[in-house]
């Protein structure tokens, strides 16, 4: 398995790729600038899979020259979203493990941050293996254990003594995000392999400074209101409304990167897959 670590300056194009899309959701935009910078690493080329497809925008930025994809997603209303983006030729409205597509239909397979929410990994896992060519590459992020273990929010007001403030601040964010999978990278590796796929390279993502100020960000965002909503709700209306926002933001987001000190031990991680064959 080969291991790359990303430069900080193609994780500052990262951002000001997909901070055109979130220009005014740091934790998102910080998030997927570290993804963006992995994945052009890589290509796909051919008849690609699209996993938890959303709106399609995201996959668009990443694989502009893409023409031949096939979208799923549970959710009927963000399903149609992507039906009528213009990115997939289809959209099914499924669950991951019940692709309807034949044996060996697809060249690639891409899962942006949802195996971790999958409540069936493992068949889930044995369906990509199925819907993939001989030779064909599964490309995609996931959370590590990190993602729950470096929780800023909660670990801060516990340390300040509030124990049971800080159990349900933690609650209400993984419930937020359903991580049925926030598993380490040995055991993603594992959970490949047992499948059937080979891991072929791995870039981390997120280490420990970065990973805190973006899950401090996040939970804030979606920190729930007595009257209702979440905190976002708040903060973006702000936000929206200082045009300077996104290129101040820049300057916090390289401050970070200059802080990190190892960047091997991380809360994300890009993987490729190849199915063995062909």
């Amino acid at each position: 398995m080969k291991t790359l670590t990303l430069s900080i300056d193609s994780l500052l194009e990262g951002y000001d790729a997909v901070s055109v899309l979130y220009p005014h959701v740091p934790s998102l935009s910080h998030w997927r600038a570290w993804e963006y910078a992995a994945y052009q690493n890589f290509s796909i080329v051919g008849r690609v899979l699209d996993l938890g497809c959303g709106d399609g925008r995201y996959f668009n930025l990443i694989w502009p020259d893409a023409k031949n994809v096939v979208g799923v997603d549970m959710e009927p209303v963000v399903a149609e979203l992507g039906r009528n983006s213009g990115v997939y030729r289809d959209v099914y409205v499924t669950a991951a493990h019940n692709v309807p597509e034949p044996d060996a239909s697809f060249d690639h397979v891409f899962a942006n941050c949802s195996l971790e929410h999958m409540d069936h990994l493992d068949t889930v896992l044995a369906e990509i293996y199925r819907c993939l060519k001989p030779n064909g590459t599964l490309v995609g992020s996931v959370v590590t254990n990190r993602f729950v273990e470096w929780s800023l929010l909660s670990n801060l007001v516990a340390m300040a003594g509030h124990d049971k403030i800080a159990h349900s601040l933690q609650k209400d964010f993984l419930e937020y995000h359903h991580l049925a999978n926030p598993l380490t990278i040995d055991e993603w590796t594992k959970s490949f392999e047992r499948a059937g796929l080979a891991v072929e390279a791995l870039v981390p993502i997120l280490p420990r400074i970065n990973s805190g100020i973006f899950l401090l960000m996040d939970s804030l965002w979606h920190l729930k209101r007595k009257s209702g909503g979440e905190l976002g709700d708040i903060v973006y209306p702000f936000l929206s409304a200082n045009a300077n926002f996104p290129a101040a933001f820049r300057k916090v987001f390289e401050g970070l990167l200059d802080m990190e000190t190892n960047w091997q031990d991380t809360c994300g991680a890009v993987f490729v897959i190849r199915k063995p064959g062909g």
